[in-house]
């Protein structure tokens, strides 16, 4: 065991310290430490006397005396639960009994990767914003602008209601006591952290911003602005709003490459999630079933976490709708929606789960609907270019071409690595727009970061025969057919991306048709399909 997860306590063993929610360095002596950590060998079971005699005064002859005080110094540490958590066995010993969320072993690093306790039921993994260093000599004006700005920072991240901010206060008053950015995640019970600094050079003013991983003082993301002096408070809005984006950019990228690239396999409900958004991001058979498996692991693990259900039904409906893996066809839908609104009855504040909403709702024609659960989800989550791209998607379907450009470009310019979606939500919008080649372009970009998204190749095919490109085209629908068999002109997904335009829609299907795009609609399909 690597550490204990307490209430109001975190106890490392690794560094052999105690340390309080609040940031305090609590004290025990070091023999105290040594039979708190062989109790912990140990949770749950009765250790007795002689054994913790043994083995924390070796080759030293010392009376049950010095293990009764170690015990009491323990207790006191604990506070009022002290005697519940270690309970003494009359004349043989004692158990250390810890509730299950406060043990945690893991190799990688003394934070949790389900994060503490009293963060749980959050999507992403909680941060804390330090106050800015302030380099240099900054003028009159300028005074406590690196506290100022780290707080308008982590107000700004508060905003997004699926990720935890450490409270200003918290994170300002450890900054003083800890010396790295792995102590000061160890001592607020997060796994990032926000460091950054000011300084002035000639008439500008320089922000430097960094997102470390608290398990190894790694740096996740970083960015570098310049503002000149005398208008920064006049910019100082859309520069929180372009960091804050980022950093949400940076955290979701390394979380998902994390889990790809973890050789281990995954032990706790939110990394099966993460993982599985990586593969659903993929959109290939392959992946989709491993998003399938790792989402159904993790509610076995979880079964009230809400992400998980949200992602579960986004990642039926979307197999459904894309005909990608030949697991889940139309008539899956219905079950989907239901996933996903489960995932919302036990979290109403899920941005994801409404992104999934909308995309569920526009799978079987209810576009209005649909495009309100977006701007819901956008709401929820301001900064983050995954609720742009699903509400261009949805204003898509409801015919707010205009809007749904803007919106899928602005997710893009804000992602490093954007994913495929991006581009695809960018391609619909400019096909509707009669921006054909622009359309093929952004389309094309998206099949080559996820090959098997059988949209993104439908919508290219589309933009191919309407710029006279019919050979381009009908290669195009040759790849889909060799990635997705099942995939045809029935499919959910072509006919309500323009679902509530009927002129366009039955444009666009005509010209799949057009280029070989088969029916494959089996009896359910058409009963379903035909009724939206």
């Amino acid at each position: 065991m690597d550490r204990i997860d307490l209430a109001d306590l975190v106890v490392d063993f690794r560094r052999e310290q105690v340390v309080a929610r609040d940031g305090r360095r609590l004290g025990l002596r070091p023999r105290s430490f040594a039979v708190l950590r062989h109790l912990a060998t140990r949770v749950g079971e009765l250790v007795t006397k002689d054994d913790l005699l043994a083995a924390c005064w070796p080759n030293v002859v010392v009376t049950e005396d010095s293990l009764t005080q170690c015990i009491s110094e323990i207790r006191r540490l604990l506070g009022e639960q002290g005697r519940d958590l270690i309970r003494t066995v009359p004349r043989r010993g004692y158990v250390l009994a810890l509730p299950e969320a406060a043990a945690s072993v893991s190799t990688a690093g003394p934070i949790d990767p389900a994060g503490p306790p009293r963060m749980r039921g959050l999507f992403w993994q909680p941060i804390a914003v330090l106050p800015f260093d302030e380099f240099g000599t900054l003028h009159p004006d300028f005074a406590g602008l690196g506290a100022g700005f780290a707080e308008d920072l982590t107000t700004e991240l508060a905003r997004n209601r699926h990720i935890g901010v450490v409270a200003r206060q918290n994170a300002f008053a450890v900054r003083a006591l800890a010396e790295t950015s792995a102590e000061i995640a160890l001592m607020l019970g997060v796994r990032y952290v926000v460091e950054g600094s000011i300084r002035q050079a000639g008439t500008n003013l320089i922000v430097n911003v960094q997102l470390i991983d608290g398990r190894d003082s790694r740096h996740v993301w970083a960015e570098r602005c310049v503002a000149p002096t005398a208008s920064f408070f006049a910019m100082q809005d859309d520069l929180l709003a372009r960091l804050v984006t980022g950093l949400f950019d940076g955290l979701c990228q390394a979380e998902q490459i994390a889990r790809l690239a973890c050789e281990a396999s995954p032990s706790n409900a939110y990394e099966l999630t993460m993982q599985a958004i990586a593969h659903l991001n993929q959109f290939g058979r392959r992946d989709l079933l491993l998003a399938h498996a790792a989402l159904e692991r993790a509610l076995e693990l979880d079964p009230a976490f809400a992400t998980a259900y949200g992602l579960k039904g986004l990642a039926a409906a979307t197999d459904a709708g894309l005909a990608i893996s030949g697991s889940y066809g139309p008539d899956a839908l219905p079950q989907a929606e239901a996933t996903i609104r489960r995932g919302l009855e036990l979290n109403p504040a899920s941005p994801v789960g409404y992104r999934a909403l909308s995309y569920a709702l526009a799978l079987r024609g209810a576009y209005e609907e649909g495009l309100a659960a977006a701007e819901h989800g956008l709401a929820l989550a301001p900064h983050d270019a995954g609720s742009l791209a699903f509400l261009s998607m949805a204003q898509t379907a409801a015919a707010r071409y205009g809007p749904a450009l803007a919106n899928a470009e602005r997710a893009r310019a804000q992602s490093s690595v954007p994913p495929a979606t991006y581009a695809a939500a960018s391609a619909a919008a400019l096909y509707a727009l009669s921006r054909y080649e622009e359309a093929r372009q952004r389309a094309t970009l998206a099949t080559e970061r996820s090959p098997g998204y059988t949209i993104a190749h439908a919508i290219g095919a589309a933009a191919d025969m309407a710029c006279g490109r019919s050979n381009e085209a009908e290669a195009r629908i040759r790849t889909i057919l060799r990635l997705s068999p099942g995939f045809g002109l029935r499919a959910p997904r072509v006919r309500t991306i323009y679902g509530s335009d009927r002129d366009l829609s039955g444009r666009f299907i005509e010209a799949l048709e057009g280029c070989g795009l088969p029916d494959h609609a089996d009896s359910a399909a058409v009963l379903l399909l035909d009724g939206l």
